[in-house]
């Protein structure tokens, strides 16, 4: 699970090394750095479904640039046999005389799980990655909680990293652990990734929650890393649904989330199902992430798999959806080149039998009842290539999505940097 929880970060966030990087272009006096950072309030999975989150995620991507900032905020809301308060997180790039960093951060209130049996007004997670002028690497890890209690007793508001707790039955059998201020620090490569998690519940066996074993929820995440000298990044992710008000906030995170290594690599995430509330339901997601940079090569490769995914119990359904997209320089200079490897098994829009599995790229109609949809949408630059299969933008109000949202389904981007 934790593999594919980094998988989620790495390049929805995650990436330094060498002298100060200023806003001109690097010299062999100003080795180039990679950088990337990235924080969420809440992740909650239950039997195999994200049920929350993850909640204001804020995060800067793969990139070279310092100076960057990001924020996000979500409101308060419940979760299986709790709830959590207000979030608010932030990311950035920046460079002193000193060096440069970068630095994820997360705070939220209220938070309530296993009907109170874990209890903090407040938790806060903060991670940063730095690297001196002299060519210094350091990480640094930081989790605080006020009022903070498992299973009615209270705890320090700065616990010991890595710690954990165990929750019994009224009989003693042990149900749940709730860790701590878990922290990691690593040199891979020449990448130093810091990430840090204030707040872990994992059911490990029968309890009066009725809730799965197996079944986690996450407070306080975030994530930093810096990486250099590099010759060049890669980004990308793919995700399964998502939903945003018209005013661009997230109505619905980002599910089965899994994003690109900036400097090489691969990840999965996975789901026994994706959804949007009131809108779209579907049947396992899968996202599938996999990179490599050398002096010579940079290559990104993205694949999000749904089985079965119904928009409205069937006003829109599709046996099986691929949103599969890849980026590749074979050599320093050359051309990129961008593939779209994309597909529909089985789509079906009843009143609408023209369209079928080979509908054309950013095929637009109208479905009565769901608004504007766009098919197979694809948006192209000289360097990156971006997928939606199914994209919504929503004529009426259904459940909190208000008129205009926007509700995305299978979605892949690949990038060189």
């Amino acid at each position: 699970m934790n593999r594919k929880l980094t998988a989620i970060l790495v390049g929805a966030a995650i990436s330094g090394m060498a002298a100060p990087l200023t806003a001109t272009p690097a010299t062999a006096a100003s080795p180039l750095l990679g950088a990337s950072a990235s924080a969420y309030g809440s992740y909650v999975v239950v039997g195999g479904v994200v049920r929350s989150g993850p909640t204001a995620l804020a995060g800067i991507s793969c990139t070279t640039s310092f100076g960057k900032s990001a924020v996000a905020s979500s409101a308060a809301g419940d979760v299986p046999a709790g709830s959590v308060g207000a979030t608010r997180t932030s990311a950035t790039t920046s460079t002193t005389t000193t060096g440069h960093s970068s630095r994820g951060s997360s705070t939220t209130s209220g938070v309530n799980l296993l009907k109170g049996l874990v209890h903090a007004d407040n938790v806060t997670s903060t991670s940063a990655a730095t690297r001196s002028v002299a060519g210094a690497l350091a990480g640094s890890n930081q989790s605080q909680f006020l009022g903070l209690k498992v299973g009615g007793r209270s705890l320090n508001s700065v616990p010991a990293p890595n710690s954990a707790v165990t929750l019994r039955t009224s009989s003693g059998a042990a149900f749940a652990t709730v860790y701590l201020n878990q922290q990691t620090k690593s040199v891979v490569g020449n990448e130093l990734r810091v990430a840090t998690t204030a707040l872990r519940v994992v059911i490990t066996g029968s309890n009066p929650l009725g809730l799965p074993v197996g079944s986690r929820m996450d407070v306080g995440v975030s994530r930093a890393t810096l990486t250099g000298p590099v010759s060049g990044l890669v980004g990308g992710f793919g995700y399964a649904t998502s939903a945003s008000h018209p005013d661009g906030s997230a109505s619905s995170s980002r599910t089965a989330l899994a994003g690109v290594p900036c400097t090489g690599g691969s990840g999965q995430a996975t789901l026994a199902s994706a959804t949007v509330p009131t809108l779209v339901a579907t049947g396992t997601a899968t996202t599938d992430v996999l990179s490599k940079v050398t002096s010579t090569l940079r290559s990104s490769w993205a694949r999000n798999t749904i089985n079965a995914p119904r928009v409205l119990g069937g006003l829109i359904s599709v046996d099986s959806v691929v949103a599969e997209t890849s980026a590749r320089q074979s050599s320093p200079g050359a051309v990129p080149v961008l593939a779209d490897a994309s597909r529909f098994v089985g789509l079906r829009i009843p009143g609408l039998p023209a369209i079928s599995s080979s509908v054309r790229p950013n095929t637009v109609v109208t479905v009565p009842g769901v608004g504007k949809v766009t098919l197979h949408k694809v948006v192209r630059t000289s360097k990156s290539i971006e997928v939606v299969m199914i994209e919504i933008v929503t004529d009426r109000v259904r459940g909190n999505l208000p008129t205009g949202s926007v509700v995305r389904i299978g979605s892949s981007v690949t990038s060189l940097l």
